[in-house]
């Protein structure tokens, strides 16, 4: 169960326990009728567990107030499962140089997903690492590990990691050339705010 589901069946519970306690006071305390109680309890059960329910935020913006906020939160939640099925294999293989280029390949996934999570907004540019430049990564770690864990030597098995190598290599280039894409436009913005700062720098100094 995620952080997000707990918090709701916490925040249930806490509803459902304030509204029994309604319940309680009303039928014992004042006496009301049993039905009218009960009315009032369920009412405030559906009330309290609207306002105490979490909302679910992406860069501290709630994902209701995002357009296809809840079509980027499923691709955000698929590339966080992906990036820790690569944390859990990139701690099994033994290999140092392919441990390297796993480690190296973990990193780059880890600050693309700090950035969209920070920039929301691109969550639908990055379509296309999320659902197969990372998956392919992950699906391919699992995969070598399960080969290492044969224990075999053969030719065709080491020819096989060879060749692993090289390709976690090859998704390696095409992690950093996927993050320069999806920086692109933030880093246009900063160019445009760098060259407006340098004009108005000119025009004070031309007074």
């Amino acid at each position: 169960m995620d952080k997000h589901k707990q918090k709701e069946l916490a925040a249930n519970l806490l509803a459902a326990l304030l509204a029994g306690g309604i319940f309680l006071i009303l039928m014992f305390l004042f006496h009301w009728n049993f039905f009218v109680d009960l009315t009032l309890a369920v009412g405030a059960f559906l009330g309290l567990s609207l306002l105490l329910k979490p909302s679910r935020k992406i860069g501290g913006i709630r994902i209701d107030m995002l357009p296809e906020g809840e079509t980027m939160s499923r691709q955000l939640e698929e590339a966080r499962k992906d990036f820790r099925s690569m944390e859990q294999s990139m701690l099994q293989i033994q290999e140092p140089v392919v441990r390297q280029e796993a480690q190296r390949l973990k990193q780059t996934a880890k600050n693309i997903l700090a950035y969209l999570e920070k920039h929301p907004e691109i969550i639908k540019s990055a379509r296309q690492f999320i659902d197969y430049y990372q998956e392919t990564a992950s699906s391919l770690l699992q995969k070598y590990i399960e080969l290492q864990n044969t224990d075999l030597r053969t030719t065709d098995v080491m020819q096989l990691q060879g060749n692993t190598i090289k390709t976690i290599g090859t998704l390696n280039t095409a992690f950093e050339e996927q993050f320069q894409k999806l920086m692109r436009c933030k880093m246009i913005d900063m160019e445009a705010e760098i060259r407006l700062l340098e004009q108005m720098v000119k025009m004070e100094n031309g007074r």
